[in-house]
C-alpha cells in the first residue's frame, strides 16, 4: 500500500488510501477524506479539514503540494 508521510514539530501526518478516499491522518486521528492525495495535502496545509487536537494544521508547515511529502510503499 502506498501512503504519504510528513513530519512536523507537532507530530506525523499521513495520507492513506481507503475505500472512502484518501484519509488525512494526524497523530493517529483521521481528520477527513479527499478524492486524491494532492487534494488531501492541500486541505491539510490550508486547514480546510477537521483540525487535530494539536491545533490549526495550517500553522504546522505542511506543504500544499503532494510533492513535498515522502511517498512510502
Amino acid at each position: 500500500m502506498v501512503k504519504w508521510i510528513f513530519r512536523t514539530h507537532a507530530g506525523k501526518a499521513q495520507i492513506v488510501p481507503t475505500p472512502k478516499g484518501f484519509a488525512i491522518v494526524f497523530a493517529g486521528e483521521t481528520l477527513d477524506y479527499r478524492n486524491s492525495p494532492a487534494a488531501a495535502a492541500e486541505a491539510l496545509a490550508n486547514g480546510a479539514c477537521y483540525w487535530p487536537s494539536a491545533g490549526d494544521p495550517s500553522k504546522m508547515g505542511f506543504p500544499e503540494g503532494i510533492g513535498g511529502w515522502q511517498r512510502v510503499s
